[in-house]
C-alpha cells in the first residue's frame, strides 16, 4: 500500500507542470508585471558589434581601412541602410576627432526578406553585417594608443515584434607608431569583399608641404616667416619658367638709353615691384576664385593682351617704331625721375605673369596663410618680400645690363644687339602663344630633322634680316627683305626652342584617376598620379627624369596616371580641392594598399637619381 505522504508531493508538482504548459503566452506577459518570469524571454544580446582595423597599427600620414562588425542572434535581424520609408536605418556616427579624417560609410548589400511583424518585404541585416569605411591619419597625430568612440544605431525585430530603435557604443583602439615601425596587415577576411571607394580627402593635409614648411617656420617667428618667403622667391627665380624674363629683363634694360648705375638699379627695383602688383593681384583672383596658378596662362584673354604687348615691345627693339610715353605723362615723370620708370613697371607687371606658372607651390603656402589670418598689412609684406625674393636676379639682370647701353656706340653693332633683342622678344610672345592657339604646340617636334630645319631657318633669317640696321631707317625693298629675314629668324628660334621642350613620353599613362587607383588596388600595384599643364616648363622637365632608363624600369611596376591641368573644368576643380593643389607640378604617390604617401609627395623638377631615392621606399 502506497503511503499518502508520498503521492502528495508527486500529484502536486504534476498540476504544476501541466497548469505552466497550459497557460497561454499572453497570460505569461501579463503575470510578468508581477515578477514572474515570461515565458520564451528575448536573448540577452540581440546584437552586439565591435570594430576591426586592416592593420595592426597606423603610422601619421597613412591611410587605412576600419569596419565595425554586427553579429545578430538566431532568428533577429536589423533594417538596412537604406530601408523602407518610415522605418528606422542601420547607421554609424562617426567620431570627432582632430587628427583623423573619415571616408564615406559604406553599408554592406542588404538581404530583402519577408517579415510579418513589418508587413511585407523588407531590407534588413541578419547573421554578421559589416560595415566599413576608409580613414586617414593626419602628420600631426602624435604616436600612442587612443580610443575611438563610435555609436551604432539600429533596430532589431523578428518575425513576431521589433524592438525600440537602440543606440550602442563602439569602442575601437589604434596603436599609432612611428615611421620605421613595421605594419602588417590583419583582418584580410573581413576587408577581402569590401569596396570602400576612394580614400578621404584631407585639404588640410594635403594643402602642399610648402605650406607646412611656411606654417612652421611662422611659427619660430615673424622674421624666419618673412626669410623663408624671401628665400622661396630666390629658388622660384631659377625655375624653368623664369628663363623666358632674362631676355626680356636685358632688352629692357640694357638697350636703352646710356644711365648710370644707381639710375638703372632703380629701374630695377621698380621692375619688381610691378612683378609683385601681379602676385598681389593674382593672389586675389586665386583666393576668390579657387583656380590653380599658372592656369592664366592658358587664359586666351590674359595670354593674348600679354603676347602683345611682347611683340610691341620686339618691333620696337627692331626699329620699326618707337615706344614712348604720352608727352603729357613724359613730362611729368620727367619731373620725379624719367619716363623709364613708368615702361619698367609696366614690364614688371607682364613679367609676373609670365613666370605665374612657378610660383604655386611657394606663394599658394604664403596666400594660404594670409586667407587665414585676414590680414591686409602681413599678406602685403610677405608677397613684396616674396616678390623681392624672386626679383633679386633681375634687380642684379638690370643693373648691370645697363652698362651694355653705357659701351661706345660706334658702328652698327648696337643695333645688332637691339634686333637680337627683338627676335628674342618676339619668339617668347609666340611661345607663350602656343598655350592658346593650340597649331602652335602640335606643329612642335623634338626630332634632329626638325631641328635642322629649325636651323636653316634661323640662318636664313640672320643673312636676308639686315641686323645691323633699324627697320625705319631702310629703304622699302629693304624693308621688305628684313620682314621675311625676322619671320624666319622668330620661326627658327621658335621650333628650336619649343622642340627642346615638347618631350615624348617615355611611359605608358592613363587619363582617370579614379580608374588609375582602382586598377592599382584591384592589381596590388603603387600608383603615381603627375598632374601637369602645357605652359608649366618644370612638368615638361620630368618628362625627361621619367625616360632615364632606371626610372622607367622602375615605375614600369606603377600604375601611372597623368592628369591635365592646362585649363579649368570641373573635375579639375574637383581634384584641386582633393589634394589640395596650388601650383604644377605635383606628383602624389599610394602605395599597393590604396594608401597616399603624404611624405613622397613632390612639387618641383627632381633629376633622376633624386626620383629613384623616392621610388625606393614605394610598393
Amino acid at each position: 500500500m502506497i503511503s499518502k505522504s508520498v503521492v502528495r508531493p508527486h500529484f502536486l508538482l504534476c498540476l504544476i507542470c501541466a497548469l505552466y504548459i497550459g497557460t497561454p503566452t499572453a497570460l505569461w506577459g501579463q503575470l510578468s508585471r508581477f515578477g514572474l518570469p515570461k515565458q520564451n524571454a528575448e536573448p540577452a544580446e540581440i546584437v552586439t558589434a565591435h570594430g576591426v582595423l586592416s592593420v595592426n597599427q597606423v603610422q601619421p600620414g597613412s591611410t587605412f581601412q576600419m569596419a565595425i562588425v554586427m553579429q545578430f542572434a538566431p532568428n533577429w535581424h536589423a533594417n538596412a541602410n537604406p530601408t523602407r520609408e518610415g522605418l528606422i536605418p542601420t547607421q554609424v556616427i562617426l567620431p570627432d576627432h582632430t587628427d583623423l579624417v573619415f571616408g564615406e560609410v559604406v553599408y554592406p548589400q542588404a538581404d530583402v526578406l519577408e517579415i510579418a511583424s513589418l508587413g511585407g518585404e523588407v531590407p534588413v541585416y541578419h547573421d554578421e553585417a559589416v560595415i566599413g569605411f576608409q580613414t586617414t591619419l593626419l602628420d600631426s597625430a602624435p604616436l600612442g594608443q587612443t580610443t575611438l568612440p563610435f555609436q551604432l544605431t539600429y533596430q532589431a525585430c523578428n518575425d513576431e515584434q521589433c524592438l525600440l530603435p537602440k543606440t550602442i557604443d563602439v569602442d575601437v583602439a589604434i596603436e599609432v607608431v612611428g615611421l620605421d615601425q613595421p605594419i602588417q596587415p590583419i583582418n584580410d577576411a573581413i576587408f577581402a569583399n569590401l569596396q570602400l571607394g576612394s580614400p578621404p580627402d584631407t585639404p588640410s593635409e594635403t594643402a602642399t608641404s610648402e605650406s607646412g614648411k611656411f606654417s612652421q617656420a611662422l611659427s619660430k617667428g615673424y622674421f624666419w616667416a618673412f626669410l623663408f618667403v624671401f628665400v622661396g622667391g630666390i629658388l622660384t627665380s631659377f625655375t624653368p619658367c623664369v628663363y623666358p624674363l632674362i631676355p626680356i629683363t636685358v632688352s629692357v634694360f640694357g638697350a636703352g638709353e646710356s644711365v648710370g648705375r644707381l639710375r638703372s638699379f632703380l629701374l630695377s627695383v621698380t621692375y619688381v615691384m610691378g612683378i609683385a602688383l601681379t602676385y598681389s593681384i593674382l593672389g586675389v583672383v586665386v583666393a576668390s576664385t579657387g583656380a590653380v596658378f599658372g592656369q592664366i596662362m592658358a587664359d586666351p584673354r590674359v595670354m593674348l593682351p600679354v603676347c602683345g604687348i611682347l611683340v610691341a615691345l620686339g618691333l620696337s627693339m627692331l626699329g620699326v617704331f618707337e615706344l614712348r610715353v604720352p608727352y603729357a605723362v613724359q613730362n611729368r615723370l620727367n619731373s620725379v625721375g624719367g619716363a623709364g620708370v613708368a615702361g619698367a613697371f609696366a614690364m614688371g607687371t607682364v613679367a609676373g605673369i609670365i613666370a605665374a606658372p612657378c610660383t604655386g607651390p611657394a606663394l599658394g603656402a604664403v596666400l594660404s596663410y594670409v586667407a587665414t589670418t585676414e590680414s591686409v598689412f602681413l599678406g602685403f609684406w610677405l608677397l613684396l618680400t616674396y616678390a623681392l625674393g624672386m626679383g633679386l636676379l633681375f634687380i642684379v639682370i638690370g643693373t648691370f645690363s645697363g652698362a651694355i647701353a653705357a659701351l661706345p656706340r660706334s658702328g652698327g653693332w648696337m643695333y645688332i644687339l637691339e634686333n637680337i633683342f627683338g627676335v628674342a622678344i618676339i619668339t617668347v610672345a609666340l611661345y607663350f602663344l602656343k598655350e592658346v592657339i593650340s597649331p602652335l604646340h602640335t606643329f612642335l617636334q623634338n626630332s634632329a630633322g626638325f631641328f635642322a630645319i629649325a636651323g636653316v631657318f634661323v640662318l636664313a633669317g640672320v643673312a636676308l634680316g639686315k641686323f645691323s640696321q633699324r627697320f625705319r631707317d631702310l629703304p622699302r625693298p629693304m624693308q621688305l627683305r628684313k620682314t621675311v629675314g625676322v619671320l624666319l629668324a622668330v620661326a627658327g628660334l621658335y621650333m628650336f626652342v619649343g622642340g627642346l621642350t615638347k618631350t615624348e613620353s617615355a611611359l605608358v599613362w592613363m587619363a582617370d584617376e579614379a580608374q588609375g587607383l582602382e586598377v592599382g588596388r584591384r592589381e596590388r600595384k603603387p600608383v603615381m598620379l603627375d598632374f601637369y599643364a602645357t605652359w608649366c616648363a618644370a612638368c615638361n622637365e620630368l618628362e625627361h627624369t621619367y625616360s632615364d632608363p632606371a626610372v622607367k624600369s622602375k615605375l614600369s611596376k606603377f600604375v601611372n596616371v597623368k592628369l591635365d591641368f592646362t585649363r579649368n573644368s570641373a573635375e579639375v576643380e574637383r581634384l584641386k580641392q582633393k589634394y589640395g593643389i596650388v601650383g604644377l607640378p605635383v606628383v602624389i604617390f599610394f602605395d599597393s594598399d590604396g594608401h597616399q604617401l603624404t611624405d613622397k609627395r613632390l612639387e618641383k623638377f627632381v633629376e633622376p637619381e633624386e626620383l629613384l631615392r623616392l621610388l625606393a621606399g614605394i610598393n
